[in-house]
């Protein structure tokens, strides 16, 4: 009876101290609306109304040209926070090929339950050398998907 109680104890602690943790890591996160067009960095977060969401844009992936046949495209990784669940999605953006200049935009369709969202990547700023694309930020938006 004893070591229940002291792992219904220890269960309590572990999670309100995870709360805490959330509450702390939204408080450094910037609030914008749905459909502002921002800027991200890797590892920035945002938080949105109705129904509170944090989005963080975690990372990019850098393409190194090995075939001149592929089309070059950078690998993102993002995550969005819904009442403590949380889906980290990766997905690719492309090179646009019909453009005359070298760019990078897309969109990425992603939710947890009913909640969906279309983050739209306007523009992706990156270096270009011989062996690579670098990436470094991104002009970004999030639209919420309504019935």
């Amino acid at each position: 009876m004893k070591r229940l109680l002291f792992i219904a104890i220890l269960t309590l602690i572990i999670s309100c101290s995870k709360s805490d943790d959330n509450n702390e890591e939204m408080s450094l996160c910037q609030e914008k609306e749905f459909l502002e067009t921002f800027i991200v960095e890797p590892n920035d977060c945002f938080i949105f109304d109705d129904p509170l969401m944090t989005f963080t844009f975690v990372s990019f992936d850098n393409y190194t040209k090995t075939d001149l046949d592929e089309t070059p495209y950078t690998r993102i990784i993002a995550s969005i926070l819904i009442d403590d669940l949380t889906w980290e999605f990766p997905h690719r953006i492309y090179e646009d090929t019909e453009s005359d200049d070298t760019s990078f935009s897309g969109f990425v369709n992603a939710g947890i339950n009913d909640n969906i969202y279309t983050i739209h990547f306007d523009e992706i700023e990156f270096t270009e050398t011989e062996t690579q694309f670098i990436f470094h930020r991104a002009t970004i938006r999030l639209e919420k998907y309504e019935d």
